[in-house]
């Protein structure tokens, strides 16, 4: 490529415009055109950690956990807080019941995008199978927050896990009495 192609940025917009592609065939539930799109921008762009991790999120939705996890380490080389390469780290971890690798995967997420109730939802979910029911009681309630806001109806399961955590944070404390 011209350095004068370089200079204006082309490569970079080509690999835009197959990054939204990929976006919209996955919205349309089209996996296989959604994965050949992603790859084509990482041609283009290769160092591009955003695509590495949607290029893992393909694979992970794809049950190809493997080059999910692949791709999500590559894109964290890249950019150590990219929030989805996190996230879906955090997903493969708490897949394998590997808590305490999935909250710190999480903590990263939330670094990167603290609005999102899904990692809260997760972090939460991480501590309290680590049995730590206080630290998961505040995620929770942070997580249900937040889906409230958006008035999404994940809110009133994140409610019923909150008298859960309640109920096992005041079993414990009064344990401990």
């Amino acid at each position: 490529m011209t350095k004068l192609a370089q200079w204006l940025g082309i490569p970079r917009y080509r690999a835009d415009e197959r990054y939204m592609l990929a976006l919209q065939a996955f919205s349309q539930r089209d996996l296989e055109s959604a994965q050949a799109a992603i790859a084509e921008a990482l041609e283009l762009l290769p160092g591009h950690a955003e695509y590495h991790a949607v290029q893992g999120f393909f694979a992970q939705e794809d049950k190809s956990l493997e080059r999910a996890a692949a791709c999500y380490a590559r894109a964290a080389q890249l950019h150590p807080y990219e929030m989805l390469a996190n996230y879906g780290r955090g997903m493969l971890a708490y897949r394998n019941r590997e808590w305490s690798v999935a909250a710190d995967h999480f903590i990263n997420a939330l670094a990167a995008q603290p609005q999102r109730p899904e990692t809260l939802y997760f972090l939460a979910m991480t501590q309290h199978r680590l049995g730590k029911n206080d630290e998961a009681l505040r995620w929770m309630s942070a997580a249900a927050d937040r889906f409230a806001s958006s008035a999404d109806r994940r809110e009133r399961h994140c409610h019923s896990w909150l008298r859960e955590f309640a109920k096992l944070a005041s079993e414990s404390q009064h344990g401990h009495e």
